[in-house]
């Protein structure tokens, strides 16, 4: 939620800017010269440029640790099309690392000119430190290779492997409407390789952390249990988007489990079987009445008779 809302702050202030004359001070048939899509090409048919979001930790891509020492992230953007320099108007990056496995040290940010941060809760374990860029007075020319920032992250846990990843990047147009072709990396930070696997079974039963080796297969647990739902299986993802294979896929890092429910309806034979009842319930009653029915008519039937015998007598 908190990385489309800054996204789409960012597309508003360039539109913003775009309008007040800040950004777009060429005419109508200058402009035909510039990008009108992230499709690789401008109008006049020369390529877009294209980026990368490069991560490392210490120089590297994969780094070994220890418990309690400090890593330092850094961030470049790199553009892969062309070395040459280029005009930025608006970049953005979230770098999401695990709070159960790193705790972030205050004030470690160094952050290049123009750039913006903060770190963001997620609603999982997971944090992001979002780092952006807007330019206010039309653009700046940046080099082929910037140094966009780096922090520090402190080794909380206590085993296992972990990833820092690149989210919702992106290197924007010049009126904010669409970005750039980007891609970008990830980092895997090694502990042990006694990955930490954690159930979440959202209402349900609870079910204990265990530890798998590195690249090795979950073995299914006991379903869990929740009164009034279904069990439907286990999710890479909070969202629930994307099922756990337990066949094929492996431990790559320090996870969690998503359990999905589907609310119960009354099973068919549960049902029928209420219903019979109750209507052979409301049978034998109905039965109850039509034999009192009867058996009031017949009474009243008798006394008419004896009554019209008596009077006869008399005549």
């Amino acid at each position: 939620m908190m990385r489309k809302i800054f996204g789409t702050i960012l597309r508003i202030l360039l539109l913003l800017l775009m309008f007040s004359g800040n950004i777009i001070s060429v005419s109508a048939e200058e402009s035909l010269g510039s990008v009108n899509t992230a499709g690789g090409v401008t109008h006049s048919g020369s390529p877009a440029p294209s980026f990368s979001f490069e991560l490392s930790v210490d120089g590297k891509d994969i780094k070994e640790v220890e418990f309690g020492d400090i890593i330092t992230v850094v961030l470049r953007l790199k553009r892969t099309d062309a070395n040459e320099p280029y005009t930025m108007y608006a970049m953005q990056d979230e770098i999401r690392y695990d709070s159960t496995f790193f705790e972030l040290m205050g004030d470690s940010a160094v952050l290049g000119n123009g750039i913006a941060s903060t770190d963001i809760a997620m609603v999982d374990q997971y944090r992001e430190f979002y780092m952006n860029y807007l330019s206010m007075n039309g653009g700046e020319e940046w080099n082929a290779d910037t140094l966009i920032g780096s922090f520090q992250l402190k080794v909380v846990g206590e085993s296992g492997v972990t990833k820092i990843t690149n989210q919702d990047y992106l290197v924007s147009l010049q009126d904010g409407s669409d970005s750039y072709p980007c891609n970008a990396n990830e980092v895997t930070i090694i502990l042990s390789t006694d990955c930490v696997v954690t159930f979440r079974t959202n209402g349900g039963s609870e079910l204990d952390d265990i530890t798998v080796l590195f690249g090795e297969k979950i073995k299914r647990p006991n379903d869990p249990v929740r009164e009034g739902f279904r069990f439907e299986g286990w999710f890479k993802d909070i969202h629930l988007t994307e099922e756990w294979n337990f066949e094929n896929d492996t431990v790559q890092e320090n996870m969690s489990l998503y359990a999905k429910w589907s609310a119960v309806e009354m099973e068919e034979d549960v049902l029928g079987t209420d219903i019979t009842a109750e209507t052979s319930d409301m049978n034998q009653v109905a039965g109850y009445w039509w034999w009192t029915l009867v058996l009031i008519l017949l009474i009243l039937v008798l006394i008419w008779f004896r009554k019209h015998k008596g009077e006869k007598n008399k005549e």
